[in-house]
């Protein structure tokens, strides 16, 4: 792809073009949750790329391409859907379920593969699933710790 660099950077910012319409409140309650998930998916990322579950292409040195995925519309959605759904769990894991296998299953792993993003390896469809689940579940956990941790502070006050 010879546009890739434009790519890559373009997949990293506009996603953060959207903040504004996430508020300001919204933005500093979610915030650690999604770098949280963010960072534990890029350690998933080696992992996986170690035990050759899938494939992480280059992308603009020193990021590999998944970073611009990772840090652009991957934490950007991991902060809406926690701002549309936290508090409301069975509809977060519907939600969580529905976008996941909307990727999987209907051109996202597709989209990641064509633009050189990644790719499976030894991994099928419902294994990676399974991956996103438990990932949704995680971010939701912290994101629970994390509100529940501030409420007692403020309460403490």
């Amino acid at each position: 792809m010879k546009n890739s660099k434009l790519f890559y950077i373009a997949l990293l910012i506009v996603p953060w073009l959207t903040i504004p319409f996430l508020g300001r409140n919204a933005f500093k309650k979610y915030l650690p949750a999604a770098i949280f998930i963010t960072t534990f998916t890029k350690a998933l990322d080696l992992f996986g790329e170690k035990k050759k579950w899938w494939r992480i292409y280059k992308g603009i040195p020193p990021l590999d391409s998944a970073n611009f995925f990772n840090f652009g519309p991957y934490l950007i959605a991991s902060l809406w859907i926690l701002k549309f759904t936290f508090g409301k769990f069975p509809l977060y894991l519907i939600s969580n379920l529905i976008l996941h296998i909307c990727f999987i299953y209907l051109g996202g792993l597709k989209f990641l593969k064509h633009y050189k993003i990644a790719s499976l390896e030894k991994l099928t469809k419902l294994q990676y699933l399974t991956i996103h689940f438990l990932r949704g579940l995680i971010l939701y956990g912290f994101q629970y710790i994390n509100n529940f941790s501030n409420t007692k502070k403020h309460s403490n006050k």
